[in-house]
């Protein structure tokens, strides 16, 4: 008959508490540095604090201005904002900051980044060309339509 010994810890209790350690191991700030880190736009987002939400991300935009992915990911929280011309103007300069190569993001990113200005160069384009432009509007009337 086999014996089975009993582990002393459930394991997810194990796990649980592996996490806790690992994710408490990291060293505090050195004095003068923020703890914004680049990827803090979307931690914890609750889109009943969007407001809260953008002011923070403002923050690590402006903590992070020539890095990519906050401007990204701002562009994300804006479109759900309801500011489309705002989360283009952001997603845009994500996608000159990718090109300029001075901070590395992987492809994932950089096919999202890509994604997004393509389709704000479309929406841009759409919206202009469903505009009515100058010169129909100073074309006089054809014969027989008011």
């Amino acid at each position: 008959m086999a014996t089975r010994t009993r582990s002393w810890l459930p394991p997810s209790l194990g796990a649980g508490l592996l996490w806790l350690v690992l994710s408490s191991c990291s060293a505090p700030p050195e004095p003068g540095q923020s703890q914004t880190k680049v990827d803090d736009c979307l931690r914890n987002v609750n889109l009943d604090r969007l407001p809260a939400l953008l002011n923070h991300c403002d923050a690590v935009v402006e903590a992070f201005p020539e890095h990519p992915q906050p401007r990204n990911e701002r562009a994300l929280l804006l479109k759900l904002a309801g500011e489309p011309q705002e989360a283009c103007r952001d997603s845009l300069k994500a996608a000159a900051l990718v090109q300029e190569g001075k901070h590395p993001v992987d492809a994932l990113m950089r096919d999202e980044i890509d994604l997004r200005r393509r389709n704000c160069i479309r929406l841009t384009t759409d919206r202009a060309a469903a505009a009515p432009s100058a010169a129909a509007a100073d074309a006089p009337a054809e014969p027989g339509r008011d």
